[in-house]
């Protein structure tokens, strides 16, 4: 079989020789086989050479490959170029070399200023972490802003890493913010604990009173003092959710069992009060059918019999009292009402300015007719027409103001 090829030969001992412009080179031995071996297995390991080559400027081209694999590369062509260890054609060689050191120049160029934007991008994000951290420190919104500030600590270790002085610069700014809300945090948290810690006191001591006054029968002193503990324990601030529930419990039983107490004792003096209610609803009717007034001196002394036996007959149940007492009044104001109008109209200056009036409306009148007889002797036919009108509406508030006086005794 072939032991030499146009890249070289191997002789009977094994011994491989690459041609070269200056003569044969020996590249290597091969003893493990036969000399054809050898020169499949020289040229073999040149064409594996050529083709990471090739897979390489392939990578680098679609903006792939690493930069370690692609220097070592490049210096074991050069090494095979010095020392050659193989068959094949060095010019080819040295073409690839030169196009994969062009090439992965173009790519760490690119690598470069893709890295240097992702610095500056993450230089930027980190910008605007620390400037939007600076805008919560002061926040009192615990809970979300608490989130917030733990989703941006989790964004800023996720971004890369860039300019080393200008991180700690910006760390710092957000570090400085975060501790800050923090602080104010637990500031917070430790005082509102003081507060619930003294709002829960406060209510077990109203708690405590309320307890003492559950099984009083004084019900409208005890009824008073309910009502000041409650207004005492919503000055209060709330304790914490389970506490206050709790407590609220605890009072508004106490509370419950003073006025179902005090409900059902007013029930029972309701039951004993109905006989007074009747009573006063037949007065009540009594009193009704003095309206409207005719004579007034009648109504007035049929209303003290009204009222007295009213007093006499006592008290009635609760939620009837207040609808019978405002039908009474309304009968009582009518009355009232009524003796004010004559009063008024029977004042001695009410009658003068009446009289008054009266006069004035006939002199007017008298002049009116004077008026329309010379109109008409001179033949002023508008004139008449015109003061007649004026003295049909004098006649009539004349009239209006006789009418009025006949009522004032």
């Amino acid at each position: 079989m072939s032991t030499t090829n146009e890249y070289g030969n191997v002789d009977e001992s094994g011994n491989v020789f690459l041609n070269t412009e200056q003569g044969p080179v020996k590249v290597g031995q091969y003893t493990v086989g036969e000399p054809h071996e050898g020169l499949a297995f020289f040229t073999k390991r040149f064409e594996d050479l050529t083709s990471e080559i090739s897979i390489a400027l392939t990578r680098l081209r679609e903006g792939k490959g690493n930069a370690e694999s692609v220097k070592s590369l490049i210096d074991r062509i050069e090494s095979t170029l010095s020392t050659p260890n193989m068959l094949g054609n060095l010019e080819t060689l040295r073409g690839f070399k030169s196009e994969l050191e062009t090439v992965f120049a173009e790519r760490k160029e690119e690598m470069a200023a893709k890295k240097a934007e992702v610095k500056a991008a993450a230089i930027a994000r980190r910008e605007e972490i620390a400037t939007l951290a600076e805008s919560l420190a002061n926040s009192n919104q615990w809970k979300t802003t608490g989130e917030k500030f733990k989703e941006l600590l989790d964004e800023w270790k996720k971004i890369p890493n860039s300019d080393r002085a200008k991180e700690q610069e910006l760390w710092k700014r957000f570090s400085h913010a975060r501790s800050a809300f923090d602080k104010a945090r637990r500031t917070h948290f430790s005082n509102l604990d003081q507060v619930r810690t003294e709002a829960t006191s406060a209510k077990q001591a109203i708690i405590s009173k309320a307890n003492e006054l559950a099984e009083s029968t004084d019900w409208n002193a005890t009824a008073n003092s309910f009502k000041k503990l409650m207004g005492d324990w919503k000055t209060l601030p709330r304790t914490a959710k389970s506490a206050e529930d709790k407590l609220w419990s605890e009072f508004k039983a106490l509370q419950d069992k003073f006025f179902d107490a005090k409900n059902a004792a007013q029930a029972v003096a309701d039951e004993a009060l109905g006989g007074n209610l009747k009573v006063k609803q037949e007065l009540l009717e009594r009193a009704e059918a003095l309206l409207p007034i005719k004579n007034l001196d009648e109504a007035k002394q049929a209303m003290r019999g009204i009222q007295e036996a009213w007093e006499k007959a006592g008290h009635v149940p609760r939620v009837d009292k207040e609808k019978i007492e405002r039908r009474l009044k309304a009968v009582e104001d009518a009355i009232r009402k009524t003796a004010e109008e004559q009063w008024n109209r029977s004042k001695p200056e009410v009658k003068d300015r009446a009289n008054s009036l009266i006069a004035s409306f006939e002199a007017g009148l008298a002049r009116i007719e004077k008026e329309i007889e010379s109109a008409r002797a001179a033949g002023k036919d508008k004139d008449v027409e015109r003061l007649t009108a004026s003295r049909e509406q004098t006649a009539g508030l004349l009239a209006a103001a006789q009418e009025g006086a006949k009522d004032l005794s």
